[in-house]
């Protein structure tokens, strides 16, 4: 084989493979893109109106948190909120809201009063469900007196 034609062979080797390697590369780079995208779904509010005033609500929803073990990371009394984590239990965190009157919170399923206490939360990046809410509710309704 002449050695002059061995370039050349070289050339339309290479040409022929490069759109292999750039397909190949927009397939790795899509991939490594897609798997930056999974998204936590949003934890879903529950909500219940209680026959007591916002302020004693948040105090009994703070002292209820506080007792079984959560550590308050912040709270607000003029906002009327509360972000604690289970210090038992990583990744296990519960935000609380307290409003009075106005519009209706989301996720509302008891509405006896109009002082609006609402829950949301998550465990291990997923969304508590009402069957781990309720207790909290039943909780707070009991503290402020309002169970028989």
């Amino acid at each position: 084989m002449n050695h002059r034609k061995i370039p050349a062979l070289r050339r339309r080797t290479a040409s022929r493979s490069r759109p292999w390697r750039v397909a190949g590369l927009g397939l790795l780079i899509g991939m490594l893109s897609l798997t930056g995208c999974a998204v936590a779904p949003q934890p879903q509010p529950r909500s219940i109106a209680v026959e007591a005033t916002a302020e004693s609500t948040l105090k009994a929803t703070l002292a209820m948190l506080a007792e079984r073990g959560f550590v308050i990371r912040h709270a607000d009394g003029d906002l009327g909120q509360i972000d604690a984590v289970l210090a038992s239990r990583s990744g296990y965190e519960v935000h609380a809201q307290v409003t009075s009157g106005g519009e209706r919170p989301p996720g509302l399923v008891i509405q006896n009063g109009d002082t609006f206490l609402t829950l949301s939360g998550r465990r291990g990046g997923q969304p508590l469900d009402a069957l781990e809410l309720d207790p909290l509710f039943i909780d707070v309704q009991n503290r402020l007196g309002l169970l028989p």
